[in-house]
């Protein structure tokens, strides 16, 4: 698949700078700091690659190949690590470190009984939360820091969800159109409430802008009003 990394001119919408050394993956870019230096980080269709966002110098690159080259999960930048999930692989911490002028990736920790493939995870304090693939989705929360798994829910909750957070409450709009409402307790995430605000699918992250919720689903953009 053709495709490029690009950057453009907030502005006038011309293009600063592009970096094509592989295809499209479907996750959102991120922007982190290793070692003391800012990092554009995205995963592509078989690499995670990191380049300088002033430019778009590559800065360092690892394999990351899913069975079917659909790698579509957004990072999530952790301390000195980078916690991803692909098909039907573990979730994994890549450690990202600079050493002889070098930058250096390795595996930090995997955790191969959560796994997840469209979801996206968050971080909420010091626990990372999501939904895996397995068991027909469940809920999960992680210690991001070891890999080790606190908690997982019952099975069959959703086949796919987008994932936002709120300070200690995180919204999760499921592909069915439930929108459940979460709020991290000590052990584990208790469930608030559960809303359908979607009569067809919904795959497109939903955005919180002050007490508003915009829902996209197959046909119509909807906005909830939150109190």
């Amino acid at each position: 698949m053709q495709g490029a990394l690009t950057a453009f001119d907030v502005n006038t919408g011309a293009v600063k700078w592009m970096w094509a050394g592989d295809g499209p993956g479907y996750g959102s870019p991120m922007i982190a700091d290793f070692g003391g230096t800012r990092q554009l980080v995205t995963i592509t269709q078989g690499k995670i690659v990191s380049v300088d966002p002033a430019n778009g110098t590559l800065l360092w690159e690892r394999p990351y190949v899913s069975a079917n080259f659909t790698n579509a999960v957004t990072p999530v930048v952790y301390d000195q690590t980078l916690i991803v999930s692909g098909n039907g692989g573990p979730t994994t911490a890549i450690a990202v470190k600079k050493e002889n002028n070098q930058w250096t990736t390795s595996v930090a920790w995997e955790n191969a009984d959560v796994q997840y493939r469209l979801s996206n995870s968050v971080l909420v304090g010091d626990v990372l939360f999501g939904l895996s693939s397995r068991n027909m989705g469940q809920y999960f929360s992680l210690d991001p820091k070891t890999g080790r798994t606190i908690w997982t829910s019952d099975p069959r909750q959703a086949g796919n969800a987008a994932i936002v957070q709120a300070g200690d409450i995180v919204f999760s709009l499921e592909d069915t159109g439930d929108l459940k409402v979460f709020r991290r307790g000590g052990t584990s995430f208790e469930m608030l409430r559960k809303y359908s605000v979607a009569d067809s699918e919904t795959w497109t992250q939903p955005t919180i802008i002050g007490n508003r919720l915009f829902v996209k689903d197959v046909s119509k953009l909807a906005l909830f009003t939150l109190n």
